[in-house]
């Protein structure tokens, strides 16, 4: 409220009638906005700037990498289950294994995990199988948890480089007590920048997160419904 004081202050010293008789008779009205280049202005954001775009590289970093680890590793073969039935029914035991170990998917070390827990009760064949579906989540999960950290400072990151430009101008004004609307407004904009900067990072970090996150609770979902399918076929197999 203070700062919106002064600024309606120093407004209403400005001399409307002058402005307009200092504007040539018949001259246009300046229409035309005038925008600053974004890089300018983001470069003027302080020393808090340099720390959000560390953490739109990490950002970035972190997005790319789940995304391909995810491309590679949360695949589902519905295939699978056919080949392995086949095996089985062979009696290569050791094929079936192996095949299922040379796959590089989660689905594909699930499986491998409970064939090498067979002939032990089902029970222990579906809990194998389980911890090791939670094994390949976690791993999934691990990175996530830099995104999430990212989205919740890089806001306050951006709210501090903002109070504190505020803290510089009203500084400036008490020592050369300079109210006018320049010496204002061109520390504000130039600080508030920092806040921008800091919600596009923390949203852009929180919204991949989300999505990956939701990716991840899908092929869980599915990776269940697989580690069913393989239970049915080792019972009807009776192994």
């Amino acid at each position: 409220m203070f700062l919106f004081n002064i600024l309606l202050q120093t407004a209403n010293a400005v001399d409307p009638a002058g402005a307009a008789a200092a504007q040539p008779t018949g001259a246009p009205a300046a229409t035309e906005h005038v925008s600053a280049p974004i890089l300018e202005i983001m470069s003027k954001g302080g020393v808090v700037m340099g720390l959000l775009a560390f953490c739109l590289l990490l950002t970035v970093f972190f997005m790319v990498e789940r995304w391909i680890y995810l491309k590679n590793r949360a695949k589902i073969d519905d295939a699978m289950i056919g080949v392995i039935k086949d095996k089985l029914k062979e009696n290569q035991m050791d094929a079936a294994m192996s095949y299922c170990e040379r796959t590089p998917t989660s689905q594909g070390q699930m499986f491998s995990t409970g064939l090498r827990f067979l002939g032990s009760n089902m029970r222990e064949i579906e809990s194998a199988m389980e911890t090791k579906a939670s094994v390949e989540l976690s791993a999934m999960e691990s990175n996530l948890a830099y995104l999430s950290l990212i989205s919740r400072i890089a806001p306050m990151l951006g709210f501090v480089g903002t109070i504190w430009g505020v803290i510089n101008i009203f500084y400036s004004i008490s020592q050369t007590n300079d109210l006018s609307i320049g010496a204002i407004s061109g520390g504000l904009y130039t600080k508030m920048v920092a806040s921008f900067a800091g919600l596009l990072v923390g949203i852009i970090s929180f919204l991949g997160y989300q999505l990956f996150m939701r990716r991840i609770d899908r092929f869980a979902e599915r990776l269940q419904e697989q580690s069913l399918n393989l239970l049915e076929v080792l019972t009807k197999s009776n192994l």
